[in-house]
């Protein structure tokens, strides 16, 4: 019986480490992009929350109408892909990492974000405002040593300055 206690505890400590905290941020129009991140939360006794492993799942890029690029399980540096054509509107970068170091995601000439990554799992979200089309846009990310990370890229018609 002492081993399943054990047991659940383990299961309950994983649990905990693998959810990651979603942190948003836009920017201006065809210019300065910025980017957020903090420390994962918690689950709560009243609103447990799924656990989601940035080795397994895409970041998840919700509202967005075109999905550009969605990977995981991760590890190293790589250009991603080249979009042909990014019409007018807002491009969502997610990306999630873990393990002891950065990743540096860059998006054409349009932005670049430095994601500091932790052992715990972590999603930053970033918003970029274009105020016309852009061709061939490559994705690039460059990762730390060790880390594991996943990134998801989508587009939405219209964009809003930041406030």
């Amino acid at each position: 019986m002492a081993k399943l206690t054990k047991m659940r505890v383990a299961a309950m400590t994983v649990l905990a480490a693998s959810i990651p905290l979603v942190a948003g941020c836009t920017a201006a129009p065809d210019s300065q992009a910025s980017s957020q991140s903090g420390p994962p939360a918690s689950p709560t006794a009243s609103h447990p929350s799924p656990a989601i492993d940035v080795t397994k799942t895409p970041p998840d890029i919700s509202g967005s109408t075109k999905t550009l690029v969605r990977l995981a399980e991760k590890t190293g540096s790589e250009e991603v892909t080249v979009v042909d054509s990014i019409e007018a509107g807002t491009i969502a970068v997610a990306t999630e990492c873990a393990g002891e170091g950065k990743t540096v995601i860059v998006v054409g000439k349009l932005a670049t974000y430095t994601i500091p990554c932790t052992t715990t799992p972590a999603t930053s979200y970033n918003e970029i405002g274009l105020g016309s089309s852009k061709q061939h846009v490559p994705i690039t990310v460059t990762a730390s040593a060790g880390i594991h990370w996943g990134l998801s890229v989508g587009w939405r018609p219209g964009h809003e300055r930041p406030s």
